[in-house]
C-alpha cells in the first residue's frame, strides 16, 4: 500500500515461497510473467488457494510479481469500465530524463541508474499530454498492475466532486451520512476528519502502541481486514466492517498528528456511495474513467459478502491508464474535475501535523526536504502545489498540476529504493527557463 517495509492496508498478501516443490524466483530471467508456462501458473494457483499463504510476504518472488499483475485471478472484482474514444497520448520522448540526477538516501544517482538497480515494473512521465518518457522494464504496456494505496485518492476525489456540487459538506459528522455509526465515535468525527487521515482515533496501522496491527487477530485493524475477507477468520468472529469501525474510540483530537488508516479510507467510499445512490465502482466509472479516453476497462477488488470495492489498495489498470487518471488533476483534462476541488487538496492545512506519525516522517525521508502537508488522502502535497500518492511495494501516483506533468509507476518491491524524489526531480526538471523543449524522439 505505501513503501516501506510495512504493509499500509494490512495486505502482506499473494506472496510465497515454495510452490509444491517448485521454487519460483524473481531473479530468473523472466521480463514477462504474463508469459509464465502454464505448469508454473498453476503452482501460483495451487499454492494461493490457501487464504493463509496470500498473507506471506516476499515481494522480491516472482508469484508476487505475478499476482501483483493479475489479481482478478485470486479474488472477486468489479469492472470499471472504459467507454467513447480512447485519448492517444502523442510520444515526444525526451531521453535526457534519464540523465536526470536525484539524491536517493543520502546517495546520488540518475533516473537511469535507478531503474536499472530497482524493483520499478514500469514508469511513464507524461507532459503537456504528451508522453516524454515510458520504461517498461517487467510487465508490457498492455498489462494491469495493482495500484495498491495510490488508489485511495479515487474515493477522495469522487468526495470532492459531490462536495463541489453541493452534496456533502465535510464539516459534517462522518453518521450524518452513514446512519450504522450513529450513536458511537463516528458522531463526533467530521468528514474531513477521515479526509485528512487526522481522526484521533484507535485502530491506526502504523501507530499502535504494541506494532502489531496486521499480526494480532485482537487489533481492530486486523480484525477489519478479517470483515472485508483480505485475511482469513481464524477466530470465526463473523463481524461486519461496520460493527468493527462502531468500536473504534478516541485516543486524541483531531488534527494532532498524521496518522495513516486505511479504515479511513474505507469510510469515505461508503459515504461517497451513500451520496451519490451507487457503488463506487460504477460512480466512478460513470463521472471519470468513462471520460478520461482510457486504452482499458480497470477493475477494483470487491468484498465477497457485500461487493463493496476496496479502493482504499485494490484498484487495478494498465499504468498508461493511471497516467491518465492523473492527468484531471491537470489543467490538461478541463471539464472532469472541477478546478476548484484540486485547488482544495493542494490547502495545506495542518502542516504540524505532518510528521509526528509513521507516514508523514517516512514522506520526509524519502522526498529529503520539509515543508509538506497530507490531504484528500494524498500522502505529500507540497508548498508548489504538486501532489504524490504513494502505493505499497512501489506504486507512485505524482502529479504536478502547474507544470501540467504527471508521473506515474508500478513496481515489485518491499518499497526500500526511493522513487519518490526521483519523481519530483523529473517534474523539476521541466522548470520554467531551465530547459529547452526535448527534441522528439524515438
Amino acid at each position: 500500500m505505501h513503501p516501506g517495509k510495512y504493509l499500509s492496508g494490512g495486505l502482506a498478501l499473494l506472496t510465497a515461497g515454495l510452490l509444491g516443490g517448485v521454487a519460483l524466483h524473481a531473479e530468473r530471467d523472466v521480463p514477462y510473467v504474463s508469459d509464465l508456462p502454464a505448469a508454473e501458473a498453476v503452482e501460483i494457483h495451487r499454492y494461493l488457494s490457501d487464504p493463509v499463504n496470500r498473507e506471506k510476504s516476499d515481494p522480491s518472488s516472482l508469484q508476487t510479481r505475478y499476482s501483483w499483475q493479475h489479481m482478478s485471478e485470486f479474488y472477486p472484482t468489479a469492472r470499471i469500465e472504459r467507454s467513447g474514444k480512447v485519448r492517444e497520448l502523442p510520444r515526444e520522448i525526451d531521453r535526457r530524463i534519464e540523465e536526470i540526477a536525484f539524491v536517493h538516501d543520502g546517495k546520488k544517482e540518475t533516473v537511469k541508474e535507478h531503474l536499472e538497480r530497482s524493483s520499478v515494473d514500469a514508469l511513464l512521465v507524461i507532459r503537456h499530454g504528451k508522453i516524454v518518457y515510458e520504461n517498461y522494464r517487467r510487465m508490457r504496456p498492455g498489462d494491469t498492475h495493482i495500484w495498491w494505496s495510490s488508489g485511495k485518492v479515487i474515493g477522495a476525489t469522487m468526495l470532492a466532486i459531490l462536495e463541489e456540487e453541493g452534496k456533502i459538506d465535510t464539516s459534517r459528522p462522518v453518521s450524518a451520512y452513514l446512519p450504522e455509526l450513529r450513536g458511537s465515535v463516528w458522531d463526533e468525527v467530521r468528514v474531513r476528519e477521515a479526509l485528512d487521515m487526522a481522526t484521533g482515533l484507535d485502530g491506526t496501522e502504523h501507530d499502535e502502541p504494541g506494532h502489531d496491527s496486521r499480526t494480532n487477530p485482537r487489533q481492530i485493524w486486523h480484525r477489519w481486514a478479517v470483515s472485508i475477507g483480505m485475511y482469513p477468520d481464524t477466530t470465526n468472529a463473523e463481524a461486519s466492517p461496520m460493527e468493527i469501525i462502531r468500536s473504534m474510540k478516541r485516543r486524541h483530537p483531531p488534527y494532532t498528528r498524521f496518522e495513516y488508516n486505511s479504515i479511513n479510507t474505507f469510510v469515505i467510499n461508503r459515504i461517497v456511495e451513500a451520496v451519490s445512490g451507487m457503488p463506487l465502482h460504477r460512480y466512478f466509472t460513470k463521472r471519470v474513467w468513462s471520460k478520461i479516453g482510457a486504452r482499458n476497462d480497470g477493475y477494483v477488488v470487491v468484498t465477497p459478502r457485500e461487493g463493496y470495492g476496496l479502493f482504499y489498495g485494490m484498484m487495478n489498470s494498465t499504468l498508461e491508464d493511471m497516467g491518465k487518471f492523473g492527468m484531471i488533476f491537470t489543467p490538461g483534462a478541463a471539464g472532469i474535475l472541477p478546478p476548484k476541488a484540486v485547488e482544495r487538496m493542494q490547502i495545506q492545512t495542518e502542516k504540524g501535523m505532518y510528521d509526528r506519525a509513521f507516514m508523514g516522517r517516512l514522506m520526509t525521508k524519502k522526498f529529503g526536504e520539509k515543508g509538506m502537508a497530507n490531504r484528500y488522502q494524498w500522502d505529500a502535497v507540497f508548498e508548489d502545489g504538486d501532489l504524490y500518492k504513494s502505493g505499497f511495494g512501489g506504486q507512485g501516483l505524482y502529479v504536478s498540476p502547474a507544470r501540467d506533468m504527471v508521473v506515474v509507476w508500478f513496481g515489485t518491491g518491499d518499497g526500500s529504493t526511493y522513487e519518490e524524489p526521483m519523481a519530483r526531480a523529473i517534474v523539476k526538471f521541466y522548470d520554467s527557463g531551465r530547459t529547452p523543449a526535448p527534441t522528439p524522439g524515438k
